[in-house]
């Protein structure tokens, strides 16, 4: 059969075969492209995620970083056994507070927060390798570490005499305290982990499941702290605890711990944490922030040298928004103790000078919160085994007294006490107002910075105020201003009047500054300082941040 080009070009059959077959071929170009592409775009995101990964966990120990790396690398398949071919890893300081986010991360930095790890390699291709290279594909990531510093304030606590602190912890505690000196002191030497002795209280308390911020959410009362703090404990120290746990007024235990990021942790998980509390100092911080009858008064009668009698009130303010006296947390992390007043009403007999009239002695002290913040830390390493920390600590401003001060005025917190002159002797012929204030106040917070050493050997640091003065009622008794109305003839002058009393007021000075500090020290405070104590650093919890 003959044809021809006109005819073959007329003829239609067979069209489709070869439209077919044109587009089959176009189509699977298309696809193998795709299977390429969407190949790369999977290893890619594979690469990622083992970059980040390995990021993450070369910054727990920056001092292996390039070990760490590679051998998480190696586990995602990601590089061959032994080889680094793309491998950058850098380390340095990751600073969030610079504003620009390029300039945040400084390679070689020190000390090192940070690490950056950069992978590059080239990508697989199945279809389109035999007539196109294969495209180089690179992920990058950049993990940081934030310092969690565990510490406390208002901790000074080594042993405490038996009487002011037996009758001011059974008030404060809601049982009866009858300690020794040397309960005092084994209570004080003994110590227990944070968390394992929360662990403990929330068996006492019967909750079993929950995490460690929902136990804090709650109320305990100070006998099962005490019980709790026994079951940690053993002899003698176990003895006295269980003496306590009688304790009938309660405390919300987020007033006592922060704990920060591992409040998160489920119960149970206790252990691990290397923070280990002293016994007495958690006793004394549950009576000063227990929510029972926080006003109490205690007739320390004649036994002072010196005295007829010696009256003691005390309040003690609420706790304040950040107010606790242990937490773990980054910089920022705030520690606040709450308000303590004191009045002290002393009475004792003048010479012959003052017509052997009684001469009262009322003095009042107000002693505002104190204040410690985290301002930074930095990680352990070989060269720091506990890394360091810097605590900016603020004494409360602390007033001293001598005038009159009524009951509701001791307890109204929201409004700060006058100065009213105080009627001193109200004898037939003579009659002695009196007034002065000591104030130690301290505006800018002092810093205190705690090493490597310092940590490991729980070293308290006390943050002074620049106008704290040797003896504090001595310096009141020493700026007595004095009203003296002489009613009768042949009694000495002004003059002399006011010279014998300040004689008769000046030996009492240390005997008044030894009550007041017992006072404070029970409850951890003391005028014009601070006490800080840092328990350590954590840095096990890096982050991406690039």
């Amino acid at each position: 059969m003959s044809w021809s080009w006109p005819e073959f070009g007329r003829d239609e059959r067979g069209n489709m075969a070869i439209l077919f077959a044109f587009g089959f071929t176009v189509s699977a170009m298309v696809s193998a492209v795709a299977v390429d592409a969407a190949s790369l775009y999977h290893e890619r995101r594979m690469m990622q995620a083992g970059v980040d990964l390995a990021a993450i966990s070369a910054a727990t120990d920056p001092s292996r970083a390039v070990e760490i790396a590679q051998s998480v690398l190696v586990g995602a398949r990601l590089l061959a056994p032994a080889s680094t071919d793309g491998l950058t890893v850098l380390t340095g300081r990751y600073s969030p507070s610079t504003p620009a986010i390029a300039n945040r991360f400084v390679p070689g930095a020190q000390p090192a927060n940070a690490v950056a790890v950069a992978l590059e390699r080239p990508g697989t291709l199945y279809f389109a390798s035999g007539f196109a290279p294969a495209p180089a594909i690179s992920a990058s990531g950049v993990a940081a570490v934030t310092p969690e510093v565990s510490f406390s304030l208002g901790s000074r606590l080594a042993s405490l005499n038996g009487g002011i602190a037996n009758a001011l912890l059974s008030d404060l505690l809601g049982t009866t305290v009858a300690l020794s000196v040397a309960d005092y002191s084994a209570l004080a030497a003994a110590r227990v982990d944070a968390l394992t002795f929360l662990d403990m209280l929330s068996q006492q308390m019967g909750l079993s499941v929950g995490t460690y911020d929902e136990l804090l959410a709650m109320q305990a009362d100070a006998g099962q702290l005490a019980t709790a703090l026994a079951e940690l404990t053993t002899g003698p120290v176990r003895t006295a605890l269980l003496t306590l746990a009688g304790g009938s007024h309660t405390l919300t235990l987020s007033n006592l711990v922060s704990l920060g990021r591992l409040g998160g942790l489920p119960l149970g998980s206790g252990g691990g944490a290397e923070l280990s509390l002293s016994v007495l100092e958690v006793l004394a911080a549950a009576a000063a922030l227990a929510d029972g009858d926080r006003q109490m008064s205690l007739n320390l009668g004649a036994a002072v040298p010196g005295l007829v009698s010696l009256r003691l009130d005390l309040a003690l303010g609420e706790p304040p928004q950040g107010g606790g006296w242990f937490a773990i947390g980054p910089a920022g992390t705030v520690l606040r103790t709450a308000q303590v007043r004191l009045r002290l009403q002393a009475e004792l007999l003048g010479g012959p000078v003052l017509l052997g009239a009684g001469v009262k002695l009322p003095l009042w002290l107000d002693l505002a919160e104190a204040e410690a913040v985290v301002a930074s830390a930095t990680c352990p390493s070989p060269a720091s085994p506990y890394g360091s920390a810097t605590i900016l600590a603020r004494p409360g401003v602390a007033q001293l007294a001598l005038g009159s001060l009524s009951d509701a005025t001791l307890y109204d917190f929201g409004a700060t006490p006058p100065l009213d002159p105080a009627l001193m002797i109200n004898a037939l012929l003579l009659k002695v107002t009196g007034s002065a204030l000591v104030e130690v106040a301290q505006t800018t917070p002092v810093e205190l910075d705690f090493s490597s050493a310092e940590i490991a050997a729980g070293t308290l640091k006390t943050a002074t105020t620049q106008t704290l003065v040797a003896s504090l009622a001595g310096s009141l008794l020493g700026n007595l201003d004095l009203t003296i109305n002489v009613l009768g003839l042949g009694l000495a002058t002004p003059a002399v009047i006011a010279q014998s009393l300040r004689d008769l007021l000046a030996p009492l000075a240390p005997t008044l500054d030894m009550t007041i500090a017992s006072v404070l020290e029970t409850l951890g405070l003391g005028v014009g300082e601070a006490d800080v104590r840092v328990y350590g650093v954590r840095c096990d919890h890096p982050v991406l941040v690039g």
